[in-house]
């Protein structure tokens, strides 16, 4: 199979713990080329915890993540010039400005110096920021950081685009901007992976959609397979076919933390 008929991404029984508290247990998903993937679930269900291993800030305890084809575990820096990452609070150096910021991402991501200034030049006027790129950063609102961030996550053209809530604090017309450009992106066969809670943002703005609730997989798919996957009619939203699914999981009885440390003392005796 050739790399181009790969899944631009591939989670494969990821599992991550913090203090003893199982945040991500076996988690797989995929991320198709020329798709946007949302990933769906309530607060605390593991959503940035996964964002955060793929793109290198976290080290899973187990399982696997490609990108493109591309173990990470095993290529742990090259893989990350293909990809964008906007966090879901975005930390910004207030003390530069607008242009300067992207110019100093520009250079990390080792853009051609004769390219720079026409790719900031075409961000700032995407969210109408151009006004403002001679201001320090320290003076914008948060919706304005916040495209400024995804800009600098832009800026580059990653083949996987990485979102954590994206559009939190954004004014209409500026999410109605970033629509349109995510779906120029998946036009050009690059794909993006978007994390929210907003089951309508999701709806409306996904191809495909992975469900998940205390860290595992509950359901993926089309809207269309979520409404089988539920029994739920051809006029369901996804908003009632997310309810239902997460509620039927939150019934699901796991097993004890302490019968399986009992266990695992039973076979060290052998």
């Amino acid at each position: 199979m050739s790399t181009y008929n790969l899944p631009m991404l591939e989670v494969l029984n990821l599992w991550k713990s913090y203090n003893g508290h199982q945040a991500v247990k076996g988690l797989d998903l995929d991320v198709k080329r020329g798709e946007i993937f949302g990933l769906l679930g309530p607060n605390g269900a593991g959503k940035t915890t996964t964002l955060k291993i793929i793109v290198g800030l976290l080290r899973m305890d187990k399982g696997i993540v490609k990108i493109g084809g591309v173990d990470i575990f095993e290529q742990q820096y090259d893989y990350k010039k293909h990809v964008g990452y906007l966090p879901e609070n975005p930390t910004l150096p207030e003390y530069l400005t607008a242009e300067e910021f992207l110019g100093y991402v520009a250079k990390i991501r080792d853009i051609p110096p004769n390219e720079i200034k026409e790719r900031i030049d075409y961000h700032l006027n995407l969210f109408n920021l151009e006004k403002r790129r001679k201001d320090l950063i320290v003076t914008f609102s948060r919706g304005m950081k916040q495209k400024l961030a995804l800009s600098a996550a832009l800026i580059h053209e990653p083949s996987l685009l990485i979102l954590d809530e994206p559009l939190i604090g954004i004014d209409p017309t500026g999410q109605h901007q970033i629509k349109i450009k995510l779906k120029e992106m998946v036009k050009e066969g690059r794909s993006v992976l978007v994390s929210t809670h907003m089951v309508d943002t999701a709806e409306r703005l996904c191809d495909r959609v992975g469900i998940i609730n205390n860290g595992r997989n509950v359901a993926s798919g089309s809207l269309e397979k979520l409404r089988r996957i539920a029994e739920m009619g051809e006029d369901s939203t996804l908003e009632q076919i997310f309810l239902k699914l997460t509620e039927e999981a939150e019934e699901v009885v796991e097993e004890k933390p302490v019968r399986r440390r009992l266990f695992g003392l039973f076979r060290k005796r052998r």
